[in-house]
């Protein structure tokens, strides 16, 4: 053999190995959060055998795939082939504080993975792979997929869940009467705000499909103080309100279709209202962030959709009627971006 062959691999090449290696462990945890593997564990170890006896699972199978994933700290092992939960794994179980269950059954759906198998088309047109594999927007997909659509609202609200406490902690909202939470899904958000403002009213706003499966005990604590209308975002939002929030909605859509949204609600403001746009600022940090991985996301799954940087969001606001005034940082890698009428 020559020295090339016989020849270590390199620290690139092993970066690089294990980077292509991405696929099996998203796989990997979508396949144990759907088997709710994480419910019947906790931090006593359990033989592979009782742990596939109780959900189902082909114990030969799960044994190698939770030893892939306790080699990145996601369960341990001890004794050989006993499985306890790490605090990565306890974020698997599905009433976790900040579970991220539901994310990861997602990423694991058929119409996220889809997408993916038309990346280099995405990268020589411009396209979307959610429309390259179904012929529809995302949205429009997962409407017709009612199993699915009930994954991305539990995901999206777990999310909520764990962003309302970083915005209600970074941001003051006390000067604001009447919120909309536009796109606002199960309403977690909205109400983790309005928890900590008594005195606020807020309207819930969203698609008739999605506000028609809130939770009935969303806000049972705050009846009175919270209207739920129903429709598109596109064609009107709610009248009477001196601010509306969004969470993760501009960062699905385009800068023309952001453009519409916004001038709705510029045309509804009072003179003294705000628009608080909660989602990633993409920084001029090279290094690895959260902003950039949730952008690809972005680039497969949405028409247009990007995570934005802040001059990106000045000029969006700009054509829109409104004036970027700050940028609230919070713990969590969401910000609240604020504009107010230009």
């Amino acid at each position: 053999m020559t020295d090339k062959q016989t020849a270590k691999p390199s620290e690139a090449q092993l970066l690089l190995s294990q980077l292509l290696f991405g696929k099996q462990l998203t796989y990997a945890l979508s396949g144990i959060a759907r088997l709710g593997v994480a419910d019947h564990m906790d931090a006593t170890p359990q033989a592979i055998d009782a742990i596939a006896a109780k959900t189902n699972a082909h114990a030969p199978s799960l044994y190698r795939v939770m030893r892939l994933l306790a080699s990145m700290g996601v369960f341990k092992e001890g004794p050989p082939r006993h499985f306890a939960l790490t605090q990565a794994g306890e974020l698997l179980k599905s009433d976790a504080p900040g579970t991220l269950r539901y994310f990861a059954m997602m990423f694991g759906d058929e119409w996220t993975t889809r997408a993916y198998e038309h990346f280099t088309d995405i990268l020589r047109d411009g396209g979307d792979g959610v429309t390259k594999a179904y012929g529809k927007h995302v949205f429009d997909l997962l409407a017709e997929r009612p199993d699915q659509l009930a994954t991305f609202q539990a995901a999206m609200t777990s999310g909520s869940t764990m962003a309302g406490r970083a915005i209600t902690e970074a941001y003051d909202f006390s000067s604001i009467t009447l919120l909309a939470d536009v796109g606002g899904g199960h309403g977690a958000l909205l109400a983790a705000i309005l928890k900590r403002y008594p005195d606020m009213q807020g309207v819930l706003f969203d698609r008739e499909e999605i506000v028609a499966s809130m939770p009935e005990d969303r806000f049972a604590s705050m009846k009175g103080r919270v209207a739920i209308e129903a429709g598109s975002f596109f064609e009107r939002v709610p009248q009477g309100c001196d601010a509306f929030i969004m969470k993760h909605i501009i960062h699905d859509w385009g800068d023309e279709q952001c453009r519409t949204i916004l001038q709705l609600m510029r045309e509804a403001l009072p003179s003294h209202g705000r628009v608080l746009v909660c989602d990633m600022v993409v920084s001029e940090d090279p290094g690895p962030t959260p902003a950039k991985m949730l952008d690809i996301e972005m680039l497969v799954m949405t028409v247009g959709g990007k995570e934005r940087t802040e001059e990106e969001f000045r000029d969006l606001f700009a054509s829109a009627g409104l004036r970027l005034s700050r940028i609230v940082p919070t713990a969590r890698p969401i910000c609240v971006v604020e504009a107010v009428p230009a």
